[in-house]
């Protein structure tokens, strides 16, 4: 067999055997990272947010609109959507290399839409800086 094939296949099964269970200290720092995400959101923190999000942030609502990283700083700004709690439970963390991907059910509650129930996906990529939110895909939970 070839043994690039063998390399790939071995690293494919390293991966199926040991992914996804997530280091203590990127865990650590990825949550505490949300909690920053989350209280820049609600005090509507501009610089701690251009901070936390991937230049090439790919940002889904459960509406299906998507947004970057400036569309989604400029909402923040413009006070157009005022984000009064975010609140995360039943969190799993999963790491794979420098991505840890954070699912939870969440309760959203804004001044526009009032309570969302929704469960969401976050892709955090360890960058120099740190760790960075690059995606978050959202869907609404059933009544």
């Amino acid at each position: 067999m070839n043994t690039w094939l063998m390399v790939i296949l071995s690293i494919l099964g390293a991966a199926a055997v040991f992914g996804g269970t997530p280091k203590a200290d990127a865990k650590k720092a990825v949550l505490a990272a949300e909690q920053a995400f989350v209280d820049a959101m609600i005090k509507r923190d501009n610089a701690a947010l251009e901070k936390l999000l991937a230049d090439d942030l790919f940002y889904v609502h459960s509406s299906s609109k998507a947004e970057t990283k400036a569309e989604v700083l400029a909402v923040i700004s413009s006070g157009s959507i005022l984000y009064e709690s975010i609140e995360f439970r039943d969190t799993a963390v999963r790491q794979y290399g420098d991505v840890v991907i954070t699912s939870h059910k969440a309760t959203i509650k804004t001044k526009q839409t009032g309570v969302a129930n929704l469960l969401v996906t976050h892709v955090w990529v360890k960058q120099k800086s740190g760790w960075q939110f690059a995606s978050r895909h959202a869907s609404r939970l059933p009544q």
